[in-house]
């Protein structure tokens, strides 16, 4: 994934950086619905999408992710991401994209160092109302 010239700046791509926040399948499947995701939302502060009927919310401005996929329930308790949310980020122009995903991995490499406000992910769950 990454051009000849990346590679010889040193400049990680988006992928390479999100690689620290989930394993190397669900990134796979992430690349593959890329062109799935619909933004509802995407400016510099707040993204809301939705990709393969589930919504993704990434507030920007105060460093929060909302899904509810099961395996972002099960994922989001050490900060690593599944395959919706690493598609949301890789569908994002390409410096929103690169600020992310930079953030996120150094909140994955070590969540408590060097960042100013880390990266809170929440689940949120589908229900109907009146039940």
């Amino acid at each position: 994934m990454t051009s000849p010239q990346d590679a010889a700046t040193g400049v990680n791509t988006a992928a390479e950086s999100l690689a620290a926040c989930t394993e190397a399948g669900r990134l796979k499947r992430a690349v593959k619905l890329v062109d799935q995701v619909n933004f509802l939302v995407a400016d510099s502060e707040l993204i809301i999408a939705a990709v393969a009927n589930y919504n993704v919310v990434i507030d920007v401005a105060t460093r929060r992710i909302q899904h509810g996929c099961r395996d972002f329930q099960g994922q989001a308790p050490s900060r690593h991401l599944c395959k919706h949310v690493a598609a949301t980020v890789l569908a994002l122009d390409e410096q929103q994209s690169l600020s992310i995903a930079a953030e996120l991995a150094d909140g994955a490499a070590a969540p408590e160092v060097g960042i100013v406000v880390p990266w809170r992910f929440e689940v949120i769950t589908r229900f109907t109302p009146g039940r």
